[in-house]
């Protein structure tokens, strides 16, 4: 995902994850993106009762509020007994968790072991530097924390449009394999 520049950091990238938010305007940059409102029914396993809960920013040593979003299912009251940095806070709504047994090179025992797999959750950084993370997106772990992440619903889309057509060529793979391992273990060659 392309970064998006803010004001702050003169149009580069802001690395959210290992240094505080630019220093001008810190007070008003602290402020989540307002979940858009919405006629809908919550999301499954969602409330609609909108959870806020305080936290001490470690930068500034205030009391910052905020609002939880929708269906979140952290326990922010941890929040507030030791200061928090603002791009530590999260919400997350658990999705499925699936899991692959999986041979060969990838385990360490030589049995089958147990890979996640396609395992998604949806997720908001209501303080980050980047305003697309501060709106709800969904993580996908494709195998074992490598991920893809903040898909937006059109990309999230996308990507399930991808792992259709992509199923269908594994598919291809698959019967080409067994035809392919059929005629090598069958050649005269491997006889002798």
């Amino acid at each position: 995902m392309k970064n998006l520049p803010t004001a702050a950091n003169n149009g580069r990238p802001e690395d959210h994850t290992t240094h505080p938010l630019g220093s001008t305007g810190l007070a008003t940059r602290l402020q989540p993106v307002p979940a858009a409102p919405s006629d809908s029914e919550p999301a499954m396993g969602a409330s609609a009762v909108r959870r806020t809960f305080t936290f001490t920013s470690s930068i500034t040593g205030e009391k910052v509020t905020a609002t939880c979003m929708p269906g979140c299912t952290i326990d922010h009251k941890a929040y507030n007994n030791r200061p928090e940095h603002p791009h530590d806070i999260y919400c997350n709504i658990p999705g499925t968790a699936g899991e692959l047994p999986l041979y060969g090179p990838l385990c360490d025992t030589g049995s089958p072991e147990d890979f996640r797999f396609l395992s998604w959750q949806i997720q908001s950084h209501p303080f980050s530097g980047r305003p697309s993370e501060r709106l709800p997106f969904v993580s996908i772990e494709a195998i074992d924390d490598h991920y893809i992440e903040y898909l937006d619903p059109d990309t999230l889309e996308m990507v399930i449009s991808h792992l259709q057509k992509q199923v269908d060529s594994l598919r291809e793979a698959q019967t080409q394999l067994v035809n392919v391992r059929t005629a090598y273990l069958n050649s005269p060659e491997l006889a002798a």
